[in-house]
């Protein structure tokens, strides 16, 4: 549960950044400029991956010092920071491409009105591609028509991977009134329900690199497979997914996993995603986004040592938007891609 203190922590956390704003990061001799970098709950792959990233970019870089916080998730990083313009020059969100676009169009219950800031973020990287999986022990749960009369139970809706794009997908297809119960648990608490008989349907994230040649499984895979009881992934067909994007423009993608790319998958199963973020608002300092992605990308890659989500921080990967679509990516971060050679 959330604890009142929480925001006052993040505000007190802000009031520091920006005091350290004061000191510019080329300044010979100055210490490092703190930056927030609010990601996801303790424990959660890219909360991981950034607070090793924090204790690691001091041998990367002297001059700008990520600070990772731990938040409810993405959704509420964007909210949070679409309605907290005394944190747009000094903080730094993990975010999503579906869910800024939520944020902008009023998508409910998650924004009961559209956030006219989240039209000025601008974007600094990808952090991966997203696969988010509908799972049962019922082999009677094939498709989505299924899931009526059904008991499901997701993540947070706090968390746009694990309980927001669920749920979006869900009331799109007219399923959420017909279904027995709608339960948002937590990662790890949606697979607990699954195994306990208390849900028929659960929910799991994979992350991946660009290509798909790594993809992370998150820590509640490793808690089904270790109940040692038979499950599958429900497979989503691609018109379901493709009529929602041509309906509302909305940025899900269709994932179409070969056999074996994930656990316990011996046939090709299809489902949606999106690609995770790191954004900023468009007043952030271009100084800034300069060495923030020039740090990710230098030391990005070489993470993977000590966290497992930072495998799939490869140069190319952190660099897809920039590729497709560059007005998107902050100025400062544009330059560290052109220097790198990675946009022309």
């Amino acid at each position: 549960m959330l604890k009142l203190t929480f925001a006052k922590t993040l505000l007190v956390a802000a009031a520091v950044g920006v005091s350290a704003l004061s000191a510019s990061p080329t300044t010979a001799g100055a210490e490092p400029t703190k930056v927030d970098v609010l990601v996801s709950p303790s424990g959660s792959g890219p909360y991981l991956a950034w607070a090793t990233m924090q204790n690691y970019a001091g041998d990367y870089t002297k001059k700008i010092a990520p600070q990772a916080i731990e938040t409810p998730g993405f959704t509420y990083n964007v909210r949070f920071l679409a309605s907290s313009p005394n944190l747009w020059k000094n903080t730094i969100i993990g975010s999503g491409e579906v869910v800024e676009w939520a944020a902008t169009k009023g998508i409910a219950p998650f924004f009961p009105k559209p956030l006219e800031a989240v039209k000025d973020f601008k974007v600094l990287g990808v952090m991966s591609r997203t696969t988010n999986l509908f799972v049962t022990l019922d082999s009677d749960i094939k498709k989505k028509e299924d899931f009526a009369g059904r008991r499901v139970a997701v993540g947070l809706l706090t968390q746009n991977e694990w309980g927001m794009h669920q749920r979006m997908m869900l009331d799109r297809w007219g399923m959420t009134k017909k279904l027995k119960s709608f339960d948002a648990l937590g990662p790890g608490q949606n697979i607990d329900a699954l195994l306990d008989g208390r849900a028929d349907i659960g929910t799991l994230v994979a992350h991946s690199n660009k290509d798909f040649s790594f993809t992370l499984e998150a820590g509640p895979f490793k808690k089904l497979q270790s109940a040692g009881r038979p499950y599958t992934y429900v497979h989503i067909a691609p018109k379901d997914i493709q009529s929602y994007i041509d309906d509302t423009g909305v940025p899900f993608s269709i994932q179409s996993l070969p056999a074996n790319t994930i656990s316990n998958q011996p046939n090709p199963v299809t489902s949606f995603g999106n690609f995770t973020l790191l954004s900023v608002h468009k007043s952030f300092p271009e100084d800034l986004a300069y060495e923030m992605t020039k740090l990710w990308l230098t030391a990005g890659p070489k993470l993977g040592e000590y966290s497992a989500i930072a495998k799939i921080w490869d140069q190319e990967t952190v660099a897809t938007l920039a590729r497709t679509t560059p007005e998107r990516i902050h100025p400062g971060a544009l330059r560290a891609y052109k220097e790198a050679g990675l946009v022309k």
